[in-house]
């Protein structure tokens, strides 16, 4: 519910409520279902998008709770997954469930190639968008925005500043001609200047937008049932008091104790 205005509070009024809510099963946990408004969507999503050939390698660049869910549902439709992140808690967490990992640095591009013969993956999931490494500009409109009026702060996060590239960049590197990116990472405002000649040169094909979450619902729900392949029933990593809420949002700020993934309870 954190897309809907209140959705925090103890009430809320929800807009379109004959279509949005989606009924679920009784027996699972209700804890499994509570991704189904935002995580398991937006990573089904970019997996989707990414255009994975069967058999396929995806490389997933970074770790967060939607390039997690990725490697995830990628791993559930049996292609290989390769994870890229800075934090090593992040990295750990996705190689104990199967993901091949690999510290971000500045042989990461070099790295990639030699796990997938030289050629690179077919598709790249950029689960970083402007929070990339290197982006303190972002850094600060995000902070500014938050403190402005909702009517002021589209139009600043559509305009101020430039976002940097860095994890877009690596994709447009390393994935293989003809191959497809996935762009489930959110870029706010304006962008610095692509490598188009090399996007055209390599026929590289570009997916992105925001999730359309009820156009994945239906196939995702048989996943959430006693069986459990996406493994949600572990995927928070704290579940905190609904008063301890700043701390938690300050702790996953700063990806603090391990935090991917925090769940409040009233």
């Amino acid at each position: 519910m954190g897309q809907v205005p209140g959705g925090q509070a103890e009430y809320l009024r929800v807009p379109q409520a004959q279509y949005g809510p989606i009924k679920v099963p009784h027996g699972p946990p209700d804890d499994r279902f509570v991704y189904l408004s935002d995580v398991l969507p937006t990573a089904w999503q970019a997996v989707q998008y990414a255009g994975i050939p069967d058999g396929g390698t995806v490389v997933v660049l970074g770790l967060g709770p939607i390039g997690d869910m990725s490697c995830r549902v990628a791993l559930h439709h049996g292609y290989r997954v390769i994870g890229v992140d800075l934090v090593a808690e992040r990295l750990e967490r996705a190689r104990r469930y199967g993901v091949e990992i690999l510290e971000y640095g500045d042989d990461v591009a070099d790295a990639i190639r030699d796990l997938t013969d030289g050629r690179g993956p077919d598709s790249v999931i950029d689960a970083v968008g402007m929070e990339a490494h290197g982006s303190p500009g972002a850094k600060f409109a995000q902070q500014a925005a938050g403190l402005l009026p909702d009517a002021i702060q589209g139009p600043l996060m559509q305009k101020a500043g430039v976002d940097r590239l860095a994890a877009l960049l690596l994709a447009v590197e390393v994935v293989r001609r003809g191959g497809t990116i996935s762009l489930i990472g959110v870029y706010g405002g304006m962008a610095d200047p692509l490598p188009m000649l090399t996007m055209f040169d390599k026929q590289i094909q570009l997916r992105m937008g925001q999730a359309n979450v009820r156009r994945w619902s239906d196939d995702i729900l048989p996943l959430l049932g006693d069986d459990d392949p996406l493994r949600v029933d572990t995927f928070a990593t704290h579940r905190l008091p609904l008063s301890d809420g700043p701390d938690a949002y300050e702790m996953f700020q700063q990806k603090r104790d391990g935090a991917v993934k925090i769940l409040l309870t009233p």
